[in-house]
């Protein structure tokens, strides 16, 4: 039985799971779920996930949120190349380790601010409203931004390419897709006009196309559709 995938691509963990599955070539049924009409919440998925949230997998009756975790699991339970999950190399696990636990409040949060609370429109799921991001908390934000963008730069991108070694890993399909969603409120230049994490950026996308491209087509799509509501 193949693992049910629940995901939305509008979804910046979604993404980085089902770049993660298509990568590595595991089969999975695809679940789409759309966040904005609330699917989520319907009583069956409920019952799976308390937490009302995506990604979500259904491993034949093995029940795993969140998208790190179940990067981690499908990756051991797969067999996947190494370097997506280094399990022989301590050292480089260890750095993969570390960027994540660093991530979520680090990279994942002033992202997700700046992007749902954009100067032109602030996004709520379920409906757009036009209520303006305080301009002062906005600059806050890109200043956080670029902050951790220099911190990948200079600490882990220092002497290597990727963020734990000379391979792609999770780490980086999950820092590069919170990144790619400032492409949505055009602010992809406080990580593109850093060189060194540019040109990691441009590196991790050749890696993981023609899959990156497929995921982004359906954030375009979103993207055109909140800014025709301005």
């Amino acid at each position: 039985m193949l693992v049910e995938f629940y995901y939305d691509l509008r979804s910046q963990p979604c993404r980085a799971v089902y770049l993660f599955l298509k990568a590595t070539g595991i089969d999975f049924t695809p679940k789409v779920t759309d966040l904005l009409k609330g699917e989520q919440n319907q009583p069956e998925l409920v019952k799976k996930n308390p937490y009302h949230k995506l990604p979500l997998i259904d491993d034949d009756g093995f029940i795993l949120v969140e998208s790190v975790a179940i990067m981690r699991y499908l990756a051991m339970k797969n067999n996947v190349a190494d370097s997506w999950l280094p399990r022989n190399d301590v050292k480089q696990m260890a750095r993969v380790d570390e960027f994540l636990n660093w991530h979520h409040l680090c990279v994942r949060k002033p992202c997700v601010d700046l992007f749902l609370g954009t100067v032109r429109n602030k996004i709520v799921f379920g409906h757009f409203t036009k209520e303006p991001l305080d301009k002062e908390r906005a600059k806050t934000l890109r200043e956080e931004v670029k902050k951790f963008v220099t911190h990948i730069g200079d600490y882990y991108l220092k002497d290597r390419p990727f963020i734990a070694g000379d391979e792609i890993s999770v780490a980086d399909i999950s820092a590069v897709c919170e990144l790619a969603q400032l492409t949505g409120i055009k602010e992809e230049s406080l990580y593109m006009e850093n060189e060194v994490v540019g040109a990691w950026f441009e590196r991790v996308k050749a890696k993981l196309q023609p899959h990156y491209d497929e995921c982004m087509e359906t954030f375009a799509a979103f993207k055109k559709k909140f800014e025709e509501a301005e």
